[in-house]
């Protein structure tokens, strides 16, 4: 279940590194893939995703997957060691959850804003 575990929590980074990531490529609007409107509708769903969790008071499913497969009961044993502690250490923070929510509602309304200061480009529906 460890291997699982760490695969979860793989995943999880991945989801961490695409959002910030993206939000600092749109700011430095260095390469056109920023400007393409699927990559930002994802973006910013990936981003209100997140709100939407605060909003309501759900714990995110990637925690509580990762939670889960870790418990002793199913198998899992806690992350203290090597790899699977390496990655819960890059994940799981000491941040109070009132500092993350404000984070989290800060890059919400700044992507959403970024639609509007760094346009995303429609593609073009004319033929040649």
């Amino acid at each position: 279940m460890d291997a699982l575990a760490n695969f979860v929590t793989i995943f999880h980074l991945a989801y961490f590194v695409f959002v910030v990531g993206g939000f600092t490529a749109i700011l430095a609007r260095q390469s056109r893939w920023v400007f393409n409107l699927w990559f930002r509708m994802v973006h910013l769903l990936s981003i209100w995703f997140v709100l939407a969790e605060d909003v309501i008071g759900f714990n995110c499913p990637l925690n509580v997957m990762e939670s889960s497969l870790r418990a002793p009961e199913t198998g899992g044993t806690e992350a203290s060691a090597g790899f699977g502690y390496l990655l819960d250490q890059l994940l799981h923070h000491t941040i109070s959850a009132r500092v993350l929510d404000a984070m989290y509602w800060t890059l919400g309304v700044a992507s959403a804003l970024l639609l509007v200061l760094v346009p995303p480009r429609f593609p073009s529906t004319a033929k040649p």
